[in-house]
């Protein structure tokens, strides 16, 4: 099919579907919004899960709001991450390997639907008329834009980058953007000091979900999203040019706000839930303010569950960070035998790798770990390499590697020098600015964990292949619930079996008596 034109393209898809709720009853966005929409991770399992659609919005000030609020329309489940890549669920890795290999560069278009409207950022109160939900009711302190994409350039090069970075919701038409160490727009925002001038910045509201999984990708310095965005949807984006600064937008987007990031004015931000699952500290960002808007009529805001795993922002992370960590692996390292790479979503869809590894000589396992790890200092704080017969995705599986492959004298590293990764297990969080903080001398760490068998091994206690398929068949034939095999679902060979074992196995299941005598198991 061809990709959606626009998020209200998506939206009718999502619905036609049976992936969308539609909420027509008047909804609180301080109180109410996020709170509904987060029973569904912690109440349902991931294939009921659905995105919501708000479209009365209020405040608990009696504002009414003209913004309708789309939330959990990207990656509330692996089904839908793949209705929002425009592909069936067992191909979004390779259509993510391909976006990768062969990006498709934009277009520029004269114009577009997210330019019908202007407005001064000065008229009225532009910026609180967006109906920005508080995502942790009772415990954040701030109302936080989580979906929006922040476009800067690089002052020296032009390189544009498209980033997701938290934008908190200030009085006076002023956001304050979570610019953190070892971002690209941060990058592009210590070049501009250097030169002495603002720096420019867009804020796209509301685009197609291939741009909100680029932009939430952690690529290398210099990849254009916006041609990645292209290559997940099969064609090129179309941009236009902003109305104050030359960086160019989303032509399709719901709302555009203009404006730049100071130099040297920052806010103190209060505490507000993150991907670990925990409250981060209070901390100092960088200011943006906003010039100018442009917009559709009667925007949709969208907006991405975050914090607490599971949650769309451990998925998004876990889906993209699988894939750009494989190619990273394969294609930019060269690593042989890799077969998979999960990433868990318990981790915040960040901090627990597992790589699937054919391995082909002693020190194959510690290179693969090493590389790994070497790929983003700050991503990924337990890397654990298992054989070809563990499923990567299954903790289950990982879990029984662990403990019979592996003896912690000999199989276990640990690696520093690393990022904390706003981890409270790194720096206390009674210290001022500990979610940013690097722990001296040494930073934080992460484990090394070689899983692999070191030698044969015994076969897999289960029924053997034959025995378990038949007895499928019999259970289908019976109308007992549907299965949902997992690996291993049948006993295997693993080096370590001899003849005379083996013939005694087949003996017994044809009811016959094993032959006594013969070569003993060594």
């Amino acid at each position: 099919m061809s990709y959606y034109t626009s998020l209200r393209d998506y939206i009718k898809t999502l619905e036609s579907r049976e992936k969308l709720f539609r909420i027509q009853r008047e909804v609180c966005r301080e109180t109410e919004l996020e709170p509904l929409v987060r029973w569904q991770f912690r109440g349902l399992p991931e294939s009921e899960r659905r995105a919501f659609l708000f479209e009365k919005v209020a405040s608990v000030t009696g504002r009414q709001y003209n913004m309708s609020v789309l939330s959990g329309a990207c990656a509330s489940s692996r089904a839908i991450y793949a209705l929002g890549m425009g592909c069936r669920e067992e191909e979004i890795f390779d259509r993510w390997i391909n976006a990768q290999k062969h990006p498709i560069d934009p277009v520029v278009v004269p114009m577009g639907p997210v330019q019908e409207i202007d407005i001064d950022s000065h008229h009225d109160d532009a910026v609180d008329s967006i109906p920005v939900p508080l995502a942790n009711p009772g415990f954040d302190s701030s109302l936080r834009l989580t979906a929006a994409l922040w476009v800067t350039a690089d002052p020296e090069t032009g390189q544009r980058n498209v980033g997701i970075y938290s934008g908190y919701i200030r009085k006076g038409g002023r956001i304050s953007v979570g610019l953190g160490a070892g971002k690209d727009s941060r990058i592009h925002l210590d070049k501009a000091r250097e030169k002495g001038a603002p720096l420019k910045a867009a804020v796209v509201i509301g685009p197609t979900p291939n741009l909100i999984y680029a932009a939430a990708s952690t690529f290398p310095y210099g990849v254009d999203e916006y041609a990645v965005a292209g290559a997940i949807a099969g064609k090129p984006l179309e941009l236009v040019r902003c109305r104050t600064a030359d960086l160019y937008v989303p032509a399709q987007a719901e709302m555009i706000l203009e404006g730049e990031v100071s130099l040297d004015e920052m806010d103190h931000n209060w505490p507000f839930g993150e991907f670990s699952g925990y409250m981060a500290g209070r901390g100092k960002y960088p200011r943006f303010i906003v010039k100018h808007i442009t917009q559709r009529k009667n925007p949709i805001l969208l907006d991405l569950v975050a914090a607490h795993p599971p949650c769309e922002g451990s998925k998004l992370k876990q889906i993209s960070t699988e894939a750009i960590f494989y190619h990273g692996l394969k294609e930019n390292i060269g690593m042989s035998g890799v077969k998979q790479v999960a990433i868990h979503e318990e981790s915040g869809g960040w901090g627990f790798f597992v790589i699937q590894l054919k391995a082909r000589q002693p020190a194959h396992a510690w290179q693969a770990l090493n590389s790994a790890a070497s790929l983003t200092p700050g991503l990924g704080k337990i890397f654990i390499v298992v054989d070809e017969d563990i499923d990567p995705h299954d903790l289950d599986a990982v879990m029984w590697a662990l403990v019979f492959r592996v003896q912690p004298h000999r199989d276990i590293q640990t690696v520093t020098g690393r990022r904390p990764m706003m981890d409270p297990s790194a720096v206390s969080p009674a210290q001022p600015g500990w979610h940013h903080h690097y722990p001296e001398p040494h930073g934080s760490s992460a484990l090394l964990i070689n899983a692999l068998r070191k030698w044969n091994y015994p076969p897999v206690a289960l029924p053997a292949k034959e025995y378990m398929e038949r007895a499928r068949q019999l259970w289908q034939e019976l109308e007992l619930p549907p299965l949902k095999p997992k690996s291993p679902w049948h006993g295997y060979e693993l080096g370590h079996w001899p003849e005379e074992l083996r013939n005694a196995a087949a003996a017994v299941a044809a009811w016959r008596e094993p032959e006594e005598g013969g070569k003993k198991e060594s």
